[in-house]
Formats: C-alpha cells, structure tokens, sequence
C-alpha cells in the first residue's frame, strides 16, 4: 500500500475543510428553524458579527447579543435555503459566499425572500465558525405582491 504524499493529504483536508463550512452554514438554517438562539450562537466565535445593515437592523456582535438578536427574529418562522457556496481557505481563516433563499411570514404574510450570504470563517481547535457574516437581501417581498414589484 502507498503512504499518502503530502500535496495529497493537503488536498483531502482542504476538501474536508470545505465540507464542514458548508456543513456550518446548514447549521445556521437548522439553528433558525429550531428557534435555538444557544445553538445560534455557538455557531460563531467569542468576538463574532453579523450584519443585517441590508435589512435596517444593523451589525450585532458577541454571542450574548448574537442570543438575543436571533431570540427577537423567532417569530418571523424563516426558513433558509442555502446553495452555490464559494469558499476560499488560508490555513486557519477562510471567507466565502453562498446564495440564500428565504421564506418567512411577517404580520400573517407570507413572504419570500432572495440574497447571497458573505462570511469570514475561523477554524478554532479544528472546528469551523463564524467570524463575521453578513447578509445582503437582494428581495423580501410578499408573495401575493412579487418580487418583480419590490425592485
């Protein structure tokens, strides 16, 4: 049996390494449709941000405030759908994108929602979490009214 060479090894962690980023961004959908503002939050390092500038509510930062964001969101019933993930990894950093589909309601509306997500990523004692993420809505709209009304 041959030994792996290293450019070999480096190349299966880098492709496991993206596996569980991806996996991390899942995590993120599953945390929001539990309503489990715990698991939000761990999902992010101690200094981590997210930004929600594109939808008014501002940059939050630090897991205890990162717990009472999403804790005030719960009541949107979003549902997340993630795709077409870009990742780029320098040893224990990285930073991607991916595109976000979204359904919610919001006062008994149904609503539906489109945009792309922009992340920075830190690999802290081999598992991946957010730094920062940022969310850029491109639509939110009711569903009766379209998105091609909204733009």
């Amino acid at each position: 049996m041959n030994k792996p060479n290293n450019a070999f090894q480096l190349m299966v962690q880098e492709l496991w390494d993206r596996e569980k980023i991806k996996e991390l961004t899942h995590s993120y959908g599953l945390a929001i449709e539990s309503k489990d503002e715990d698991m939000m939050a761990n999902l992010f390092t101690e200094g981590g941000k997210v930004d929600f500038s594109s939808l008014g509510w501002g940059i939050i930062t630090g897991k205890n405030a990162i717990k009472e964001f999403y804790r005030g969101t719960w009541q949107l019933d979003v549902k997340p759908y993630f795709s077409n993930h870009i990742i780029e990894i320098e040893g224990r950093f990285a930073r991607g994108n991916c595109a976000l589909d979204n359904r919610a309601t919001r006062d008994g509306v149904s609503m539906i929602g489109s945009g792309r997500l922009h992340d920075t990523y830190e690999n802290i004692d081999g598992i991946w979490k957010f730094a920062s993420r940022r969310v850029e809505m491109f639509f939110l709209a009711p569903i009766t009214k379209g998105w091609a009304e909204t733009s």
